[in-house]
């Protein structure tokens, strides 16, 4: 009941919201998150080496294709369905490397862009998978916090603004990699993998 409360409230905020999902990411995307994509390389490589250089480097071998900046394999948005998810920072100022348990989320769609809501959690990205390439897709979204009922629309508060690379890493896998996200970290990765 609560997921799909979850859901029906995070769909409707999505169609409250910014009109991201009928325009190319390119015209919608705000200079600051358009930076934020140039840096993905560098911020994953910097965030690699904060945590390789902290007492959680041990980590990094427990999911080595999940923090392989350079896996990714065509056809990179993932199916619509219900996903587990987890969310990885790496690197940033408080803490080099933490892991959260599995969250529920969902892709809606199926054509080359496709809306990505996580159900569950504190910190829920709300927003849209939009196609880019053979090997990445790109996402714009929102921040929803707490007990946030309403979503605030990307590009109206670059606090809750969150852009990301969208790339498959295996057979059923995905990931979304926030460079340098607002937030804590140095990089972000949300870890998707269908639900069973």
């Amino acid at each position: 009941m609560a997921l799909r409360f979850a859901a029906g409230l995070a769909l409707a905020a999505l169609a409250l919201g910014s009109p991201a999902h009928a325009q190319r990411w390119q015209d919608i995307i705000t200079p600051a998150d358009a930076e934020r994509l140039r840096q993905r390389d560098s911020a994953f490589a910097a965030a690699l080496a904060e945590v390789q250089a902290s007492e959680f480097a041990g980590d990094l071998a427990k999911a080595a294709l999940l923090y392989d900046p350079k896996k990714r394999l065509e056809n990179p948005l993932p199916p619509e369905g219900k996903y587990l998810c987890a969310t990885h920072k790496l690197g940033g100022k408080y803490l080099a490397f933490i892991a959260y348990p599995d969250f529920a989320c969902a892709i809606y769609g199926s054509g080359a862009t496709r809306q990505f809501v996580k159900l569950t959690g504190s910190q829920r990205p709300v927003g849209f998978i939009h196609a880019d390439g053979k090997r990445s897709g790109v996402f714009l979204g929102s921040l929803m916090l707490g007990d946030d009922e309403t979503l605030v629309p990307y590009g109206q508060d670059k606090e809750r603004d969150m852009a990301g690379t969208v790339e498959r890493i295996g057979k059923d896998r995905w990931r979304i990699v926030f460079p340098n996200p607002y937030y804590e970290s140095t990089l972000d990765i949300i870890d998707l993998r269908p639900m069973r």
